[in-house]
């Protein structure tokens, strides 16, 4: 049963499909378990795409989602590939209260999940419980959108048209679209993702999903980190490493603790 407490109940059906091309940060996040050795901490792990990817290295991989309808995807999707729990396993938990009984070489926050926390105190209290989890001299790594973005984008009262894509299992086409309002004195986007299924026999079902998130500025997140005792490495302008610019696509951190 759908609740108003898990915003992507409606939205799991379609996370997968439309996020089937979101793979260029992966080889980034391997070289950084490569660095700093697992196990790995997944937050904000959704269905498991990055998960999976560490977990087919051998590497063991514990991910971390509010969401109990991602979480299902994930768990049916590990079971049908015969994943060892032992090598992969999933907690339906707030970062803000996790307790694991387990420490990890390396903790992921991967694309925009940092946002979902809308405020400083959420967020000071993430930092916190994730580098309660890591190992001394382990690593953190959080994908952000470059929060200029906000200050550039125009307003627009309409919907707009984000992507239009095939669902394989119903065979209806989607149309995604997107409602934003900004308050940029808060640094909060309030979003609304609409999508459209058309279906074969030309019958269409709209899904609403709306969303809180928070942008968070570079400077703000170097002062985040070093308030938790989190030692920023770098911050990047994608996950290629890049240097962060004003023109960057993202805001890709990199940090350790300290050992």
């Amino acid at each position: 049963m759908e609740t108003m407490t898990d915003p992507y109940a409606r939205l799991a059906a379609y996370y997968d499909i439309e996020n089937a091309d979101l793979v260029d940060d992966l080889p980034t996040y391997a070289a950084l378990a490569d660095r700093f050795g697992g196990p790995v901490l997944d937050v904000g792990c959704g269905t498991g795409r990055v998960a999976f990817h560490l977990a087919a290295r051998g590497l063991r991989v514990v991910g971390v989602d509010t969401s109990p309808a991602m979480l299902e995807r994930a768990r049916r999707r590990a079971a049908r590939h015969k994943f060892d729990p032992a090598r992969l396993a999933w907690v339906e938990a707030n970062i803000t209260q996790l307790a694991l009984e387990e420490d990890f070489g390396l903790a992921i926050f991967a694309y925009n999940g940092f946002m979902h926390l809308l405020t400083q105190v959420d967020q000071i209290a993430a930092l916190e419980r994730i580098r309660a989890h890591l190992k001394p001299g382990g690593g953190v790594a959080l994908d952000l959108p470059n929060p200029v973005e906000m200050f550039q984008a125009e307003d627009v009262s309409g919907l707009v048209v984000e992507r239009i894509f095939a669902n394989p299992t119903t065979g209806a086409t989607v149309i995604q679209q997107s409602l934003a309002r900004l308050d940029r004195a808060e640094q909060i986007m309030e979003l609304t993702w609409v999508y459209d299924s058309v279906e074969p026999d030309g019958t269409t079902r709209r899904d609403l999903v709306p969303l809180r998130l928070r942008y968070t500025l570079a400077p703000e997140m170097r002062l985040l980190l070093d308030r938790v005792g989190l030692q920023v490495e770098g911050l990047y302008g994608d996950t290629d490493l890049n240097p962060y610019e004003e023109e960057s696509p993202r805001l890709f951190v990199a940090a350790t603790r300290a050992r």
